[in-house]
């Protein structure tokens, strides 16, 4: 029998640590940092659930309490938070994602109760295999809403001399409420600069959908305009269908405006983070800022972000997460 250490689930939790922390050392802002360190949570939670159960019996039960507890919580917050919005605003595939999800999570939880009563030793391996791999996931998206939280809340930059307004989708032919949201942040950081200080040139940036009556930096400068904003400070940028071409349009647009400019990105809260991201990928110098979002609508928009960043980031996500059959494999080894 090949030889194994005496607490490999552990070893390995050590290996994928220290691997998140010389990742924030090196790339803080890469998702692949939370990944290292999730997985490192996963490692250790199987390490406990499957070593530490006949030594200290009462702690893991708090544990395993509490993590069906949570694990139920989001479950169902996902499913209501999609039934609710599709009902509102129709079978978006976006909005059946969330529920979906919600489903999945539950599903898990079933899939529990049903060893729980037949038990089994080969399903109890595929019980451990599942709940390691939605453990892990679920965790990873706890870990990315709360930085998407706490980034959607930061403020301006300072010194900023432009405002770009990342476009959002068209009520008919104008702003819809997300859009609008992001607008009335724009005027707010307008609104809160110094007295007698020259006005930020507001930069609106989106092109027309295909479902959509014209483009969306038309309907944001009409928006601004009716709020007060001159025409000669605002600038459109009506080519773009998605954020890359948000950021790069527009920062060549603040470019042609002369030196000495900085950029200030709204959008909204939830897409601070990848709006982040892809303004670092696309080498735009720019400081990003968030709108409120509606509570019911904040959880499926997450989610949506959440599989966009892990796209975005795909190579080392997706090998990195491939590990978590490292410490599922010990773990069954000694179940």
């Amino acid at each position: 029998m090949p030889y194994m250490p005496e607490y490999p689930e552990y070893l390995v939790a050590g290996v994928f640590a220290a691997g998140g922390v010389v990742s924030a050392l090196l790339a803080p802002h890469r998702f692949s940092t939370a990944v290292l360190f999730c997985l490192a949570a996963t490692s250790a939670g199987l390490g406990v659930a499957v070593r530490g159960a006949a030594a200290h019996p009462a702690v893991v039960t708090v544990l395993a309490v509490a993590a069906l507890l949570l694990a139920l919580a989001v479950g169902l917050l996902l499913l209501a938070d999609g039934l609710l919005l599709v009902r509102r605003y129709g079978a978006q595939p976006a909005l059946l994602a969330t529920g979906a999800a919600g489903c999945a999570v539950l599903a898990v939880l079933g899939l529990d109760a049903v060893f729980h009563v037949a038990g089994g030793e080969a399903f109890g391996a595929l019980v451990l295999a599942v709940n390691a791999a939605a453990g892990y996931l679920t965790l990873l998206f706890l870990v990315f809403a709360g930085h998407v939280f706490v980034r959607g809340r930061g403020t301006p930059g300072a010194g900023t001399t432009h405002v770009v307004v990342l476009g959002a989708g068209l009520d008919g032919d104008r702003p819809g409420p997300l859009l609008a949201r992001r607008l009335e942040r724009a005027l707010a950081i307008e609104a809160a600069r110094p007295p007698h200080t020259p006005g930020v040139v507001f930069v609106v940036s989106g092109g027309q959908g295909d479902d959509e009556v014209r483009s969306e930096a038309e309907a944001m400068a009409d928006y601004l305009r009716g709020r007060g904003v001159p025409a000669d400070r605002i600038m459109r940028e009506d080519r773009s269908v998605n954020t890359g071409q948000n950021l790069r349009f527009s920062a060549a647009l603040v470019d042609k405006t002369g030196p000495g400019h900085r950029a200030t990105v709204v959008t909204s809260g939830f897409h601070v983070y990848r709006t982040t991201l892809l303004a670092r990928r696309v080498g735009v110098p720019v400081h990003v800022v968030g709108a409120p979002t509606s509570p019911a609508y904040w959880p499926a928009a997450t989610l949506r972000e959440f599989a966009a960043v892990v796209w975005l980031d795909r190579l080392p996500t997706v090998g990195l997460s491939l590990l978590l059959a490292v410490p599922v494999a010990t773990a069954l080894f000694e179940h």
